[in-house]
């Protein structure tokens, strides 16, 4: 018995003993866990010693606002299909659809005129957009007639300033649906003739018309509709980036070339628009403008100014103060050969989450240094990762700064391959377009793309230019 006991109270002390063992082991773990995660670098944050591979931003500064207006509702049922279906259900159902891929897209914002089967009166419609300050109004129905084989889409307008947005809304839902191109055209409608900014109504299809119907119904059908209303919003924003009619000073009509002496005594402060560049405007041709950013380095800078020379292209780099005060020699280069230098601030941190005063000391201290060496002072800002808002935007806009995003992103970043490059580059890419694309270290995929891209764009009709030919803006600030 007292074996077993001994036994018995060596086993209880060899437990306790292993029980402690094993919680100071987990307490060192959890310790050594906690310690490791501070020490790693957030995802926000950009080193060019040790380059985190980043996503383009979630959001973008002062977005384009969409007005879209589901047709009928309530006590007006619309047209009444082959089905017996109300057109007003239709047109809720596909705003809808409209409305989430609006919102997937970062250059926009939107709203809806109605979310539920209610009856709006069609000069409340317009009130709301108006008072919502909105860029486009976008009135969704669909079409009736007593002969049930009419067909086709078309969309309509009042305002001539709405035309363009009307041309590129009817182009892309005739390539998402197929359907017949009845074209666009002039009418007078109240909720279109009432709305301060362009506005345009689309007849998808005719509810009238079985074969129509059915797909106007199906879930594939009304998400294709959703796609092409949404491909053409982009298109014309991207193309035209405002309201057509606010263009003041830009001479979009028979406009080819643009002199460079045009605004070399201008004050910048003059022109430069309180607003975000994201693009140039189609009106002035099929031009495009290459734009890298992060550099310079000496490898990747350097292979793309020899691209850049051999193939007699000027192009913008957007510069951070760090990497050209490690490398002024790649800076005195860049000028020399031609392209335009631009401030991508000193050390390329998130500047949504810095005080007004640190985002300003970022911008000025590269201007010093870039001015150092070049003897130039940028007009042009970009921020990093897109990100700025409308705070700042302001503060930048007082240094007598225009600030430039981007209208193609060529996703060189995430290290994805030449090839896909290009498939952005060719879906994306509008006159006036802006390509932003990486000038550091690693980025051996952007060199390759931009031999080939090159050719590709310049056989589709493109012209090279720089971002403040692209814009009518002068390269630098004045001395």
């Amino acid at each position: 018995m007292k074996t077993y006991k001994k036994r018995k109270q060596s086993m209880k002390a060899f437990i306790i003993l292993f029980l402690l063992f094993f919680t100071m082991v987990g307490v060192v773990a959890a310790w050594s866990i906690g310690h490791s995660e501070e020490k790693l670098p957030s995802i926000t944050e950009h080193s060019f010693d040790n380059p985190v591979k980043l996503s383009p931003p979630s959001s973008q500064t002062q977005k384009y606002k969409i007005m879209i207006d589901p047709g009928h509702g309530g006590k007006d049922p619309g047209a009444t299909g082959v089905s017996g279906n109300y057109e007003r259900d239709y047109t809720l159902a596909l705003a809808k659809k409209v409305f989430d891929l609006l919102r997937d897209e970062p250059m926009f914002e939107t709203r809806m005129t109605r979310t539920t089967d209610v009856f709006v009166e069609l000069e409340d419609r317009a009130a709301m957009a108006n008072e919502w300050q909105a860029d486009a109004l976008l009135s969704i129905h669909g079409n009736t007639y007593t002969d049930d084989s009419a067909n086709g889409t078309e969309t309509l307008y009042t305002h001539d300033d709405s035309n363009l947005l009307a041309q590129t809304v009817q182009k892309n839902v005739i390539e998402a649906l197929g359907f017949r191109d009845r074209g666009v055209k002039e009418e007078q409608l109240k909720v279109l003739s009432l709305s301060e900014m362009p506005a345009a109504l689309v007849e998808v299809g005719y509810l009238t018309n079985a074969g129509e119907e059915a797909v106007m119904l199906s879930g594939d059908g009304q998400n294709a509709a959703a796609k092409g209303i949404v491909e053409g919003l982009k298109q014309y924003f991207l193309q035209y980036g405002e309201h057509p009619s606010n263009l003041e000073g830009l001479q979009i009509d028979g406009q080819e070339e643009h002199n460079d002496e045009e605004h070399s005594n201008v004050d910048a402060s003059s022109i430069i628009n309180k607003k975000v560049y994201y693009n140039g405007l189609a009106a002035d041709g099929k031009r495009v403008a290459l734009t890298f950013d992060d550099g310079p380095d000496t490898e990747i800078t350097s292979d793309i100014l020899v691209i850049l020379k051999e193939n007699e292209i000027k192009a913008t780099f957007f510069i951070v103060g760090k990497q050209a005060k490690a490398h002024p020699e790649m800076v005195k280069r860049i000028v020399k050969e031609g392209h335009v230098i631009a401030n991508h601030s000193w050390s390329h941190p998130n500047f949504n989450k810095l005080t007004i005063e640190e985002s300003l000391k970022q911008i000025k201290d590269t201007q010093d240094q870039l001015e150092a060496i070049s003897g130039l002072r940028p007009l042009l800002f970009r921020p990093p990762y897109g990100e700025l808002n409308e705070e700042r935007v302001k503060a930048v806009h007082e240094l007598n700064m225009a600030v430039v995003n981007w209208s193609v992103d060529t996703m060189d970043w995430s290290g994805i391959t030449a090839p896909a490059i290009l498939k952005i580059v060719n879906k994306q890419v509008y006159s006036g377009g802006i390509v932003l694309q990486h000038s550091t270290s690693g980025r051996g995929n952007t060199v390759e793309a931009l031999e080939l891209m090159i050719p590709q764009l310049r056989e589709k009709g493109y012209t090279f230019v720089t971002v403040p030919e692209m814009l009518n803006l002068p390269d630098y600030q004045d001395a």
